[in-house]
């Protein structure tokens, strides 16, 4: 177990809540979707992903994995 945690170590990121909060706030998407959208803004990267609603609440960072291909 400690080995694989030492493996997942570099892997691990935080987020910040109030700004999952007001991005729960500010769409209809849960804090969980919420969550991968604030570290996408965070790491200054795009979010790929097949959620419908993420990629039509959030069309500057999120997109469907059709249009990341193209």
């Amino acid at each position: 177990m400690q080995e694989a945690e030492q493996l997942m170590e570099p892997n691990c990121f935080e987020v910040n809540s109030t700004q999952v909060l007001q991005l729960v706030q500010n769409s209809n998407c849960s804090s969980y979707d919420c969550e991968f959208v604030a570290l996408a803004e965070d790491l200054d990267i795009q979010l790929v992903s097949f959620d419908k609603k993420i990629c039509r609440e959030f069309p500057k960072i999120a997109l469907h994995p059709q249009k990341f291909v193209i």
